[in-house]
């Protein structure tokens, strides 16, 4: 009985050593993993259960830029929202207007609120074109706006607002009006005005649909012409004054003259934010429903784009009939350690699949570690 308990004590010796250097091995590891951070990208499934909201406000939406205001609140913006209640087994009710056209969430630590309009009754946009008729059923199917990107100028929240009409029958029959840049207060988030931009091209370029602001002296506006990315320039702090337009080669006045700034085609919304030293273009690259998050860097936020990578395949998490994901943008205000916050969207081609699974049209969030985008 003595020599079975001396070995039942050698083999807990033997197992208490080895569970030590195991423990030992995984501080190792998870100390060179803080130091190194992240070698992949990730979802961020905190930001994905933040956004699946069941009710009281915007339940579902595309568009999902992000603007950080002066007083550390966070203001997102929508295209098409849908409002109501979503049932316990993920189904939405039809109602009507099925969805507005665009909206905002304020975001405050970890409370979200939702901004649109009632108009005589009806749930409405929060930015709706003066030319469109108010306050009826179907008071935004004929004209409306999808927001663009955001800045903050001069103690005022600046959204660009694409004006779309509906051009022909069907939920893909709409065509493009107009560039737009709607002010709001700070901080209540008041609509001031609407201002109007008419700057005609070769091509159809919408402009508004990213913007850097983080240049000294100018204020960069971007915007997507034949899947193209094209760049323009105001002066810092005057966004209304007449802009400058890159040719490829050089500033000039004529939007008419306007190039692209890429020779290899992106998505319609996009982003140029700066990291570090570098200016990055982050958009979705190749074919539509087999594409990919592609990230550019340059010292310049017009030109020399160079270290063209694919970080990710743009998918639904969910590989379904008809679903489709699209629009990557960057929301640097939320980066944690070295990883960057990107949100795409996810939509159907088959409308009555968003009233089936409100799931299937709420973005995916995704985190990439910076040092992949800059690496040579």
């Amino acid at each position: 009985m003595k020599y079975i308990a001396n070995q039942c004590l050698v083999i807990l010796l033997l197992i208490a050593t080895a569970l030590l250097f195991a423990a030992c091995n995984s501080i190792q590891k998870s100390d060179e993993e803080n130091q190194t951070g992240n070698d992949s990208v990730y979802v961020d499934t905190a930001f994905m259960e933040f956004f699946a909201r069941d009710c009281c406000g915007v339940t579902g939406s595309d568009g999902f830029y992000s603007v950080l205001l002066p007083d550390e609140r966070t203001v997102w913006i929508f295209g098409d929202s849908f409002l109501g209640i979503v049932n316990p087994d993920g189904t939405r009710e039809k109602r009507s207007p099925v969805f507005i056209r665009n909206a905002f969430a304020v975001q405050d630590g970890d409370s979200l609120r939702s901004l649109y309009q009632v108009i005589d009754g009806w749930e409405s946009s929060l930015v709706i074109p003066p030319d469109a008729v108010k306050g009826t059923e179907f008071s935004e199917d004929s004209l409306w706006y999808w927001p663009g990107d955001g800045f903050v100028e001069n103690g005022k929240l600046k959204v660009f607002m694409t004006a779309f009409y509906q051009a022909d029958t069907g939920n893909w029959g709409f065509a493009w009006t107009g560039a737009n840049l709607a002010t709001f207060s700070l901080p209540g988030l008041e609509l001031e005005k609407i201002d109007h931009f008419d700057y005609p091209g070769e091509v159809e370029v919408h402009w508004g649909h990213a913007v850097c602001d983080e240049a000294p002296d100018y204020t960069y506006i971007y915007g997507a012409g034949d899947k193209f990315p094209y760049v323009a320039r105001a002066p810092k702090g005057e966004i209304l004054k007449p802009w400058e337009f890159y040719t490829g080669s050089e500033w000039v006045n004529d939007s008419r003259l306007a190039k692209p700034m890429t020779d290899w085609k992106g998505s319609e919304q996009f982003s140029v934010i700066k990291l570090k030293d570098k200016y990055v273009l982050l958009t979705q690259c190749g074919e539509f429903l087999a594409s990919s998050l592609c990230s550019a860097t340059s010292d310049l936020p017009y030109t020399g784009w160079e270290n063209k990578k694919e970080l990710w395949e743009i998918q639904p998490l969910k590989r379904v009939k008809d679903l489709f994901a699209y629009n990557p943008v960057a929301h640097p205000q939320f980066m944690e350690g070295d990883d960057l916050l990107v949100s795409y969207c996810v939509n159907s081609f088959n409308l009555d699949d968003l009233f089936e699974d409100a799931g299937k049209y709420r973005p995916v969030f995704i985190r990439v570690p910076v040092h992949l985008i800059l690496k040579d």
